[in-house]
C-alpha cells in the first residue's frame, strides 16, 4: 500500500519555513487573502518597482504598463489561495504579472502580418558569443530602440528564456517568425551598439 503525504502537512510546513524566513510577508499574505486593504496596499508596495520594470520591458507607454501591472496585481490577490509556500513568493508573483503581459500582448501579435516574414536561416541559442556581448553591453537601455513586435519576442527569447517554439505557441505566432524577431533584434542591436562605440 502506497503513502500519499497529506498536501495539508506540507502546506503547513512550507509555510512554517516561509513563517521564519521572513513573517512579515506571511503575515501580508494571510490579511490580503482576508481581503485587508491595508495589507493589499502594504503587497502592492512592496513588488511594485520590481513589477513594474518587468512590465516596463514589454509595454513602451507608460500608462499601458501601469493598465497591465494592475491587471497582474488583481489575478495575484484573487490567486492567493493557490500559493502553496511551494517556491519563493517573489517568482510566483513574477508568473502571475508575466502571463497576464502575453494575455494583453498577444492580441497585438495576432495583426502581426507574418506572411511578410522570412523563416531565420540562422540558428540563435543563449550560448551565442553575440547574444552573450549583447547581454553584457547593458542590453535594457538598448531594448526601446526596437520595433514592438520584436521587442516582445526578444525578451521572451533572451530575458525570459524561452524557446522559440513555446514562444511561438504563447504568441499564436510561427517559430520561424520568432526566429526571424530574434535575429532581427540582434542585428539592429549590434548596429546600436556600433554606433554607441564610434560616437564614444
Amino acid at each position: 500500500m502506497s503513502f500519499t503525504p497529506d498536501i495539508s502537512i506540507q502546506l503547513t510546513e512550507s509555510r512554517q519555513k516561509t513563517l521564519l524566513q521572513d513573517p512579515e510577508l506571511v503575515a501580508m499574505i494571510d490579511a490580503c487573502m482576508a481581503n485587508d486593504r491595508s495589507a493589499q496596499a502594504q503587497l502592492y508596495k512592496r513588488y511594485y518597482g520590481k513589477m513594474m520594470s518587468l512590465c516596463m520591458r514589454y509595454v513602451r507607454n507608460r500608462d499601458d504598463a501601469m493598465s497591465v501591472l494592475n491587471y497582474g496585481f488583481l489575478k495575484v490577490f484573487k490567486s492567493l489561495s493557490t500559493y502553496h509556500y511551494n517556491g519563493s513568493f517573489d517568482g510566483w508573483i513574477h508568473r502571475i504579472v508575466y502571463n497576464s503581459i502575453i494575455d494583453q500582448l498577444r492580441s497585438n501579435m495576432r495583426e502581426m502580418k507574418t506572411s511578410e516574414l522570412t523563416e531565420a536561416t540562422e540558428t540563435i541559442s543563449n550560448s551565442s558569443s553575440g547574444l552573450q556581448n549583447l547581454m553584457a553591453e547593458d542590453l535594457y537601455k538598448l531594448l526601446d530602440e526596437l520595433p514592438d513586435s520584436t521587442r516582445i519576442v526578444f525578451n521572451m527569447f533572451a530575458i525570459e528564456g524561452y524557446k522559440h517554439e513555446e514562444i511561438a505557441e504563447r504568441l499564436n505566432i510561427s517559430a520561424g517568425t520568432s526566429k526571424w524577431h530574434v535575429n532581427q533584434a540582434r542585428t539592429i542591436l549590434k548596429s546600436l551598439l556600433t554606433q554607441d562605440h564610434q560616437a564614444s
